[in-house]
């Protein structure tokens, strides 16, 4: 009895069950907000370098921080500003698309795979609640980032596409708020939204 397709099969579904998988994105209950509703925050993430710093809070329908400001547009969309130009991000399972932004979103185990491009700059960052890693376009720039106590992830960030050719190197801080904490267990794309609007991107 040839055994070979049915160890073959046997292979290709181990690797299946073990290759990320596509997020699911998590919707608002309902389209529009309850009145007087909308505005709350459940989760908010904040990044310091440098003596900089920037905070993004979201919740079930709005992104909102320093250069951002989206809501929830029902079917999967949400649409408002991005450092001042309209847009309009379209979530769909395991993708985020807009204007010069195209992401793919992956869970494994307890971390987020983002890859892609966001407002026209690659990136690739995983993340979870141990820390951070990525390579971003952006300056040639590199982040790894470790668990630092209380929600805390810290570690360095260095950038070798300065214009005047020299490298740089900082300290930098990344702090999880509310339901932020549970990443990757987090509402999508939210998080995604507010994570990359924090970073040096």
């Amino acid at each position: 009895m040839c055994r070979a397709p049915f160890l073959a099969a046997v292979a290709a579904a181990l690797l299946a069950g073990c290759a990320p998988s596509a997020v699911l994105m998590t919707p608002p209950p309902t389209v529009k907000p309850p009145p007087g509703g909308g505005t709350e925050t459940t989760g908010e993430v904040s990044f310091s370098a440098g003596g900089l710093g920037r905070t993004v809070s979201y919740g079930p329908w709005r992104v909102t921080g320093p250069g951002i400001d989206l809501r929830y547009a029902g079917d999967g969309a949400w649409t408002g500003q991005m450092n001042g130009a309209d847009v309009r991000i379209s979530a769909q399972q395991g993708l985020l698309t807009g204007p010069a932004t195209q992401l793919r979103l992956n869970q494994d185990g307890s971390t987020l795979s983002i890859r892609g491009t966001w407002s026209g700059r690659g990136l690739d960052i995983t993340v979870g609640r141990l820390g951070l890693r990525g390579t971003m376009e952006q300056g040639g720039c590199t982040i790894q980032l470790q668990s630092a106590g209380a929600y805390t992830l810290s570690g360095t960030l260095g950038c070798s596409g300065r214009p005047d050719g020299v490298p740089s190197s900082s300290q930098g801080s990344l702090r999880f708020g509310g339901e932020a904490v549970l990443v990757p267990d987090v509402l999508l794309p939210q998080f995604i939204l507010a994570l990359l609007s924090a970073l040096p991107i």
